[in-house]
């Protein structure tokens, strides 16, 4: 199914998540309404408290809009107009569809940069070791690291997020799974338990890495 068939299936109107991004190269992530009268046109139409610079407003760069209707399908669509300071006027060019709703909340985590060390060891007592991201969401991350942890254990990530985020954060964590692979290493998944204070910056990865690896799915077919 194309963008097209799949918004002529749709309400006139409808809830979304959008994120689109500035010429800074920063990503503004906000909720709207969706005015879907003219496939693939799409009007989205923000609250009246939100303003929209269009000299500040990347042309350029990929919109992405994410739509809840029992599954989650994310449009990419290209920005063709400010036609109010509160809206904007897309193009919906191409969509993905994801089989599980969790995948609109986690991305890959192998670019990033990751360190840890256990809570309840004193500063000048305390070892940081390496680990290698698998994925991460606003709520936890996976990771592989060479050390032994337990189950329960409390331990405190340096995560370094790249552009355009490009800030480290530290993440609070209870473990929750430990599995070992077949080299020894071990696979150790966490629940954050300072969520709310870095949910903002994660997302804003996780929208920039989904929004990079659609585009490298379409210079791939472009390609083929």
């Amino acid at each position: 199914m194309d963008a097209t068939n799949y918004l002529e299936n749709l309400p006139d109107e409808l809830m979304v998540a959008v994120n689109f991004s500035t010429v800074a190269g920063e990503i503004v992530k906000k909720n709207g309404m969706a005015v879907n009268t003219d496939p693939p046109s799409l009007e989205i139409r923000f609250g009246p408290d939100f303003r929209i610079d269009a000299e500040k407003l990347d042309f350029s760069a990929d919109c992405l809009v994410f739509i809840e209707t029992g599954e989650i399908v994310t449009l990419i669509c290209t920005v063709e107009q400010v036609p109010e300071p509160n809206a904007l006027l897309l193009t919906a060019r191409d969509l993905v569809q994801h089989v599980e709703k969790r995948e609109y909340f986690r991305s890959p985590a192998d670019r990033l940069a990751v360190t840890w060390y256990r809570k309840n060891e004193r500063k000048k007592n305390r070892q940081k070791h390496g680990a290698k991201g698998i994925n991460i969401s606003s709520g936890g991350m996976l990771v592989m690291t060479e050390e032994t942890v337990d189950r329960r254990e409390r331990l405190v990530l340096e995560v370094k997020l790249p552009e355009p985020v490009k800030k480290t954060i530290t993440c609070d964590a209870t473990v929750l799974r430990v599995e070992n692979d077949p080299l020894g290493r071990m696979l150790v998944a966490v629940r954050f338990e300072n969520a709310p204070e870095i949910a903002d910056d994660i997302m804003g990865y996780c929208f920039a890495e989904q929004r990079r690896l659609l585009r490298e799915k379409v210079v791939t077919k472009d390609l083929l």
